[in-house]
């Protein structure tokens, strides 16, 4: 979810997903939360348990209402990340937000890196194929990485 600058690199981060773990993946402005993705947010009792929600939320005009579409997830049981420019933000709601650097209103621009080297698709790759496999080769855009899967890996 994003808002402002950020919805279309929530757009850009579902795409990233849906390419690198081939798991379904929506990208979609916070505005639009309750006009229809509210009603498939399971918490853990869900057939699949709890749904991953990324949220990108800057510092800016849309802040306050990103944080409030990030309570109203949470309380639904969704499992939030939160990429954002000011960790104030997502105090009481991600324990270990993305924290990225503020550049202006180029800030979104470096939201989609968590996205684009496959960090999110890594940590999602793995929920959904557990300790099946030792390792996931990732083609992201025109370059190709590989990612061990390891307790030990940190972005």
């Amino acid at each position: 979810l994003g808002k402002g600058y950020g919805e279309p690199i929530a757009y850009e981060g579902a795409l990233k997903i849906k390419e690198c773990t081939y798991v379904h993946a929506e990208g979609y402005s916070g505005g639009a939360l309750k006009h229809g993705p509210f009603a498939l947010i399971e918490g853990r009792e869900g057939k699949q348990g709890s749904t991953p929600i990324i949220l990108i939320i800057l510092d800016d005009e849309y802040g306050p209402q990103m944080r409030i579409a990030a309570e109203e997830v949470k309380a639904r049981g969704a499992d939030v990340v939160i990429i954002t420019d000011d960790a104030s933000l997502a105090e009481g709601l991600d324990p270990n937000p993305i924290v990225i650097p503020r550049n202006g209103p180029l800030t979104a621009l470096t939201a989609v890196l968590p996205l684009q080297v496959s960090y999110i698709s890594y940590i999602i790759d793995i929920k959904q194929r557990d300790a099946y496999i030792s390792s996931i080769y990732v083609l992201c855009s025109s370059y190709s990485i590989l990612l061990p899967l390891s307790s030990d890996f940190h972005f």
